[in-house]
């Protein structure tokens, strides 16, 4: 059972495509939900503050 989809076939059977699909389908609703919920900006800018404090509290010290 081989698919023209793919250049090389996976000989995988109905199970194994419900699975795969399932798996996929998973790993791109995490992947969302992970984007939607985390606050990317913020964490760059208070690394951003936090280098910028140091590097002054380094300079400060010399």
């Amino acid at each position: 059972m081989s698919y023209p989809l793919f250049a090389i076939p996976l000989n995988m059977g109905l199970g194994t495509w419900v699975v795969t699909i399932i798996a996929g389908l998973g790993f791109v609703v995490m992947f969302g939900l992970a984007s939607a919920g985390g606050d990317y900006q913020g964490l760059i800018n208070s690394t951003l503050e936090n280098d910028a404090l140091a590097r002054e509290k380094k300079k400060n010290n010399k």
